[in-house]
This record gives C-alpha cells, sequence and structure tokens, in this order.
C-alpha cells in the first residue's frame, strides 16, 4: 500500500446524507489504507450529527463552534478544543446549538471492538 498525501483545500464539500446540515470532505477511508478513515466536518448552525453508533472506535476533534454531545447517554456542553472519543457500539452525536459553523476532522478505526 502507497502513502499518501492530500489537502482537504482539495476537496469538495458534500452533504452527508445521513446526518442535518452536516457537510463532509473524505479525506481517506478504509479501502484506501486498511486501517482508518478520516473525514473532515462542517456542521452547520441548528445542525446536528444525529445519535448513532459503530461498530468501530471513533473520535473526533472540535476545531471551532460549539454544541450539545452526546456522550454515555447524556448531553454534555462542547466547544473548540474538545476531544470525544466515541467507543465502539457507544451512541454518539453532536448538535450545533451556536452561531458558528463547528468544524471537526473525524477519525474511526477498522478495529471492531
Amino acid at each position: 500500500m502507497n502513502s499518501i498525501l492530500r489537502n482537504h483545500k482539495d476537496i469538495e464539500f458534500v452533504k452527508h446524507p445521513k446526518h442535518i446540515e452536516v457537510y463532509k470532505k473524505d479525506l481517506t477511508n478504509n479501502d484506501e489504507n486498511g486501517r482508518l478513515s478520516a473525514h473532515y466536518l462542517h456542521i452547520m448552525p441548528g445542525g446536528e450529527i444525529v445519535p448513532h453508533t459503530h461498530e468501530v472506535l471513533e473520535v473526533f476533534y472540535l476545531i471551532s463552534g460549539s454544541g450539545s454531545a452526546l456522550v454515555n447517554g447524556e448531553r454534555q456542553r462542547a466547544s473548540a478544543g474538545s476531544v470525544i472519543v466515541a467507543q465502539a457500539g457507544s451512541e454518539h452525536g453532536l448538535k450545533n446549538d451556536g452561531n458558528e459553523i463547528a468544524m471537526k476532522p473525524a477519525l474511526t478505526s477498522s478495529i471492531r471492538g
């Protein structure tokens, strides 16, 4: 497998098909590298990554904005600088209840929980 160098500025945003007013760039995926997927997301004001689960670990970091994160069955405040680690099978989500775009990169592993 070859190494990859990619700049997110060269990738167009597309509307996420499962979430509300969420736009994503797929930076890499498990099919390309066999290990993880990486995405860059914009959650528009009022938008939401609706509660969901994965069979794999997901880690995301909020670069800007703020919102209500679903973690361990409870809503908690998340703001720029927050890291959310969603274990495999753990329901999680993020609602942007602020006035600016919430930006976050997200990584998911291919290792099943």
